[in-house]
């Protein structure tokens, strides 16, 4: 008796180790060493998932984060203008730990659609648009919400309405106020004389369509102020506003004032009229606030211009984009105007010390 009960106890020994070494798929004893196993098993899970997607980050709490990729296109990497458009996308973009993507239309609506297409076919989270040209990327930014990439438009007023529910948000500088203030300036100067003057147009550029509309408003009253002509470059070019410029020079004996749409074609007027020995009591005026326009405004070659503040404009833009993005409301209203400020010889040292 003693012999089969040494031999009964040794079997249930025998079948407790062997449940201990199970892998438990099945029964009890499985289902209790598969709850045991899980907290390891969870505390690998997140280095499996950084091995499948190389783009994602872990914040301090340990959660893991999709690295995004945000789109942006300017319209001239020549600009000054854009390149601090661009230094403000940059920003927002590095803030949220974010891999930004920049390409440069060169002020050509072909070559913007087909910046738009690039960043569509990357398949981007979000896109700034910064654009030439105020009907060109509709179609693009179109196709973009249709898959689900968030747009925002700055600097240029697109031929879009809120309710298409294409563009989040719009950002422009108040152009019009900028074109007003060059032209209440104008008038100043002229103290009722009898002055001449021309304008710089860039038709399909809603911005510059504007600035030369505040312009024009501005001394619409001044009936000792007169219009020679308003044309535009074409194309686009350096060459082609100093050439326009150059035409003027010959074609009208008395030029007092040109107002120019943006400060690189003022800054082309001024060269021309340089070169011609008749740039002294001339006034140039534009609008942009870039930096060599400054120094030619300090160094008495240029007369005026009115400021934009583009790092402004792209950081709103783009924080707007990164709003809906995370599923939140814009702050603000779809449309917003970023104030200019008016540059003239009174204070021109001022913003080249910043």
């Amino acid at each position: 008796m003693k012999k089969c009960w040494l031999t009964f106890m040794a079997a249930c020994l025998t079948g407790v180790l062997l449940a201990g070494c199970s892998s438990g798929s099945d029964g009890a004893a499985g289902d209790a060493a598969s709850k045991d196993s899980a907290p390891a098993a969870a505390q690998q899970e997140p280095a499996d998932d950084s091995s499948k997607d190389g783009g994602k980050s872990t914040d301090s709490a340990g959660d893991a984060k999709e690295k995004r990729t945000i789109g942006c296109v300017i319209i001239s990497g020549t600009n000054p203008h854009c390149q601090i458009f661009e230094e403000g996308f940059r920003s927002v973009v590095e803030e949220n730990g974010d891999e930004a993507v920049v390409l440069d239309a060169d002020y050509d609506p072909g070559k913007l659609m087909s910046c738009l297409s690039d960043l569509i076919a990357q398949n981007v989270d979000g896109i700034v648009v910064e654009s030439c040209d105020n009907q060109a990327p509709i179609q693009s930014i179109k196709e973009a919400a249709d898959k689900g990439i968030v747009v925002a438009a700055a600097d240029m007023l697109l031929d879009v309405k809120e309710e298409e529910n294409i563009l989040v948000s719009q950002t422009v500088s108040d152009n019009y106020d900028g074109g007003y203030q060059c032209g209440l300036d104008f008038a100043k100067r002229a103290n009722g004389e009898e002055k001449n003057y021309l304008i710089m147009d860039f038709e399909t550029n809603t911005a510059a369509v504007e600035r030369v509309q505040g312009f024009q408003d501005a001394i619409a009253d001044q009936p000792n102020l007169h219009l020679l002509e308003t044309n535009q470059p074409n194309p686009e070019t350096l060459e082609a506003k100093l050439a326009l410029m150059d035409t003027w020079i010959q074609k009208y004996d008395k030029i007092d004032c040109v107002f120019a749409y943006h400060d690189p074609a003022a800054m082309a007027c001024v060269q021309a009229l340089e070169a011609a020995g008749k740039l002294k009591g001339t006034l140039v005026y534009g609008v942009d606030g870039n930096i060599d326009a400054i120094q030619a405004i300090s160094e008495g070659k240029m007369t005026a211009t009115a400021k934009q503040q583009p790092d402004q404009l792209a950081i709103l833009s783009t924080k707007n984009m990164y709003r809906v993005l995370n599923g939140e409301a814009i702050d603000g209203d779809w449309l917003t105007k970023v104030p200019i400020i008016f540059i003239d010889e009174t204070n021109a040292k001022e913003f080249l010390d910043e």
